[in-house]
């Protein structure tokens, strides 16, 4: 769905012919207002999608709520999509574009699940193998965005039949899939169907008896079943965990994906460029990046999450100074565009790096890597609503702030990312190759200063009393 956007000019022009067929013409401002009040949907999707995901993680499982939702709400959105294109009624269109927000959402449920059915040195690889794989598939499907292609007025329907069909794939298949062992163990009790789901997962190479020991270990740290807010708060162990994951959920939202995904074309356009030569660039993007799909599952185990998360937001920093430069240079009437084009063509294909390496799993992995298993559901619905509700008002607001401020609005995000730099360098943690439990004890050790349960069985104080520094971390402390 990530390669709608790129049919910017056909869908804007079926918008305008059906605002002005039902309720009649309109101003250019106006109708701008509408588009941008109909893309911003897509972040009230988000919203929503983050608001009911933790409820949904515990309610129906992790499978159900990432494979057989997701898939049913992606197939209801792409219908919704051609219906808009059949019976010419934006209406539809808008619709669709908010229950691809929250398919967008749970793809952090999606996350959650592999991860957590993955080995403890596979956590990252399969992360970024899921994030690797949706940016080669945008790789793909962007040529075809051309307007000789499915990007013409009466072609773009296409894109959405695609998606659709791989919404009933992937449920076809996924559905076969056992459910989260540590969800069966830890959560619902069932010690064979979480041996039978480690075995499926694990193959013959890892000890599954090693496994279900750890995730007795993890559960016995759980002195509530489920945590509020305040009970968040209140342990300094989940404070970290939850201010880390907040951190790295308010890094896509300070970057300019969320722009990007919406603007983009039309910026390009704005400094000289066809719709062909837009989508051509997009393309060309893709491609440059493209590498980093095929080493980023290794890098981040080799590198380690701490590096690879921080080399992220820098690129996102300097992602906002290029396109802010191309900004800057269209603001002051230029008299060659090139350098705007080749300024902003730059900037996008640093935060395009910036994806590829992992911009969007940081926050699920590690949700499922720093946060003990009952905090997860809380901690991922709390850290994700928020972004996605600044998110919302950003994709919203962002062509007003454009044409108000120039370059300037471009400058601030760049600034708020370099902020979150400096966050992620005091506080960012090691965890590549940990299991949960040695983690949350390390951070344990270090953060969980006042607890007031500390006498009481079933919590970390009474479980551990370790003095390791979280320092040891950064540079790699061996497994115990």
């Amino acid at each position: 769905m990530s390669c709608l956007n790129l049919l910017n000019v056909p869908i804007r022009r079926m918008f305008n012919q059906s605002i002005s067929e039902h309720y009649g013409p309109v101003e250019n401002q106006e109708f701008e207002w509408i588009y941008a009040a109909s893309a911003s949907t897509m972040m009230l999707g988000l919203v929503i999608g983050f608001f009911i995901m933790g409820d949904l993680m515990d309610r129906f499982g992790r499978k159900e709520t990432a494979i057989v939702l997701r898939c049913l709400l992606g197939l209801s959105s792409a219908v919704a999509m051609i219906l808009s294109f059949i019976t010419s009624r934006f209406e539809f269109y808008v619709f669709g574009h908010f229950l691809v927000g929250i398919v967008a959402a749970l793809k952090v449920v999606l996350l959650i699940y592999l991860a957590e059915c993955s080995p403890d040195d596979k956590r990252g690889f399969t992360s970024m193998v899921v994030n690797s794989g949706g940016v080669l598939m945008v790789l793909v499907l962007t040529p075809l965005c051309l307007p000789s292609l499915t990007g013409s007025d009466s072609l773009w329907c296409l894109l959405p039949l695609l998606c659709a069909l791989m919404a009933i794939a992937h449920l076809l298949i996924a559905i076969r899939f056992p459910q989260s062992p540590k969800q069966l163990y830890i959560q619902e009790y069932k010690e064979q169907e979480a041996r039978a789901a480690l075995q499926f997962y694990y193959g013959d190479h890892y000890n599954i008896d090693e496994a279900i020991e750890e995730m007795e270990t993890e559960r016995l740290y759980e002195s509530h079943k489920n945590v509020s807010l305040k009970d968040i708060l209140g342990h300094g162990t989940y404070r970290y965990c939850f201010f880390l994951v907040l951190f790295c959920a308010f890094l896509p939202t300070c970057s300019a994906l969320n722009m990007k995904l919406q603007y983009l074309v039309s910026w390009l356009i704005s400094y000289g460029m066809s719709q062909s030569q837009a989508t051509s660039a997009m393309t060309a993007i893709s491609i440059v990046s493209l590498p980093l799909c095929f080493v980023s599952p290794l890098f981040i185990e080799r590198c380690g999450r701490r590096k690879v998360f921080i080399l992220i937001a820098a690129l996102c920093t300097l992602e906002w100074v290029f396109l802010g430069m191309a900004q800057l240079l269209h603001d002051a009437g230029a008299t060659n565009p090139k350098f705007s084009q080749l300024l902003s063509v730059f900037g996008a294909t640093l935060g395009q790096c910036a994806v590829n390496l992992g911009l969007l799993v940081m926050a699920p992995m590690m949700i499922s890597e720093v946060c003990p298993h009952n905090t997860r559901a809380t901690i991922s619905q709390l850290t994700q609503v928020l972004p996605a509700a600044v998110g919302t008002v950003e994709v919203l607001l962002f062509p007003h702030l454009r044409s108000c401020f120039g370059a300037g609005i471009f400058f601030f995000f760049s600034a708020c990312c370099a902020l979150l730099v400096v966050a992620l360098y005091r506080k960012m943690v090691e965890t590549t190759g940990m299991p949960v439990d040695y983690i949350v004890r390390q951070i344990h050790s270090v953060y969980s200063r006042k607890s007031t349960a500390a006498s009481e069985g079933g919590n970390y104080g009474a479980l551990f009393h370790e003095s390791s520094s979280l320092l040891s971390m950064h540079h790699g402390v061996s497994q115990q």
